[in-house]
């Protein structure tokens, strides 16, 4: 009797195995489609077996486990690359950005390149009337057009800065909300532990968060014999089991650094969108507006010298001055045409000596334009025009990145979809092959029964 009720255990566990097997298949189809979702197995052994006098019996079949089928390498790859992309999608935002700001076509005569033209022309053309009252206030309206168009590129610049300062405060407030849900799910995952609940579900959820998490910055991520994740951000610990700690956002003259809110030592951080940002707070806006306040100050150095050494138009028997400045202030945001020059025009100093009709001080400030003034040797124009291409030149570095690293995450996606995804074909032929494991069970427990039967009908 013994004998038979084994046999019916052991069909017992085969067809509670085989129904494991069946519905972990369907949740695998019907999740087919669930972004983050990785398939799941029933992992099984062999029950421990029977000692018996002629040796050991085996009793079927116990399930160890149901799994969410995972390469912890592979994942750590994809994280790292969405970490890059971020990155790489920021540079080329921003890039794209400055480039619209400093939009030099041939064609444009509203551009910084034309508006200098211009100013240095009119010059030339007042050295050849350096009475002519017309000219001296197309000089003056020149010059204020660049100091205008200074001052916007320098303000579009700051403002650029601000927006990123913006985002950056955003995604630490995005960082803070997705370790609070990694926190939660952990511990949810400690509370199921030990329960028939399965956790793979927890754990896609868990890798989902991870994943967004990994594409505002660089994260480490440490998985537990307990499925929980305990995830560093820039160096930092940001989840440990069930706690999450709090990033913040340091704004100073210096720039932009993130740390954890109970600590004053700045996070690393090297990629992800936060770094992206940080990086163009700190370094690449600031770059762009340090050339461009060095031409705006060597443009104000070259022609105030140039005009306060020259001598002003000498009307209604005033004698001619000199030292009277063209412009003020030093860099792009500050410069402007001098209160001397906008308030009285004859105080453009046109002549190198004082005397009527010489206009050779005014010839001298039209050559500015292509003289070597900048510190490297490079004259004005130049300068600019460096500055504008190496804009151009960043920004196609910067997409032809995007490019390089969209193939790289492609690849690896498509990989760890290999791996994790749910093969459709695959998952029917599973069930096909549990369902005959099914039948195959149902039969022994059936032959079983049966053999039950004829011992009770042998004995009555």
């Amino acid at each position: 009797m013994s004998g038979i009720s084994s046999i019916l255990n052991i069909a017992g566990d085969a067809l509670f195995a085989s129904q494991a097997e069946m519905d972990t298949t369907a949740h695998n189809i019907a999740n087919a489609n669930t972004p983050g979702y990785a398939r799941q197995r029933v992992l099984t052994q062999a029950s421990d077996p029977l000692q018996t006098t002629y040796g050991y019996l085996g009793t079927g079949v116990d399930i160890t486990s149901i799994q969410g089928v995972r390469d912890a390498y592979v994942n750590e790859q994809v994280t790292n690359l969405n970490s890059d992309m971020s990155q790489a999608n920021i540079d080329q935002e921003t890039l794209s950005t400055v480039s619209g700001i400093f939009n030099e076509t041939a064609q444009s005569t509203s551009g910084l390149t034309s508006q200098l033209n211009a100013l240095f022309s009119a010059f030339q053309t007042l050295s050849q009337t350096p009475e002519d009252m017309g000219v001296r206030q197309t000089v003056f309206q020149a010059g204020m057009n660049v100091a205008s168009t200074f001052n916007t590129l320098n303000s579009q610049l700051q403002n650029a800065k601000y927006q990123v300062a913006q985002q950056v405060g955003s995604d630490v407030n995005q960082i803070n909300q997705l370790a609070g849900t990694i926190a939660s799910i952990n511990k949810e995952i400690l509370s199921n532990a030990g329960t028939s609940r399965n956790s793979s579900d927890l754990q896609d959820q868990m890798n989902n968060a991870v994943t967004q998490l990994s594409s505002l910055v660089n994260v480490k991520v440490v998985t537990d014999a307990n499925g929980t994740m305990n995830v560093s951000a820039g160096g930092a610990v940001l989840v440990a089991a069930g706690t999450a700690f709090q990033f913040k956002m340091t704004q100073t003259d210096n720039g932009i650094t993130v740390s954890r809110s109970d600590s004053s030592v700045p996070a690393t951080v090297l990629s992800g969108e936060l770094g992206g940002l940080i990086n163009s707070y700190d370094t690449q806006i600031p770059s762009y507006s340090q050339q461009l306040d060095n031409i705006a100050s060597a443009l104000v150095k070259t022609v105030n010298a140039f005009n306060s050494t020259g001598y002003t138009l000498s009307t209604n028997g005033n004698p001619p001055k000199t030292g009277i400045n063209f412009f003020d202030g030093a860099t792009a945001g500050s410069i402007e045409v001098s209160q001397d020059i906008a308030t009285n025009l004859n105080n453009i100093a046109a002549s190198s000596s004082g005397d009527p009709g010489n206009g050779e001080n005014a010839a001298a400030m039209g050559n500015v334009l292509n003289s070597p003034v900048m510190p490297n040797g490079q004259s004005i124009i130049d300068a600019y025009e460096a500055l504008v291409n190496n804009v151009g030149t960043d920004s196609q570095k910067a997409n032809n990145n995007v490019q390089t690293l969209q193939v790289q995450q492609n690849q690896m996606q498509a990989f760890q979809s290999s791996i994790s995804g749910v093969s459709i074909n695959e998952e029917l032929t599973n069930m096909i092959q549990y369902q005959h494991s099914f039948e195959a069970a149902a039969k022994v427990m059936t032959t079983a029964d049966s053999m039950y039967k004829t011992i009770i009908g042998m004995v009555q």
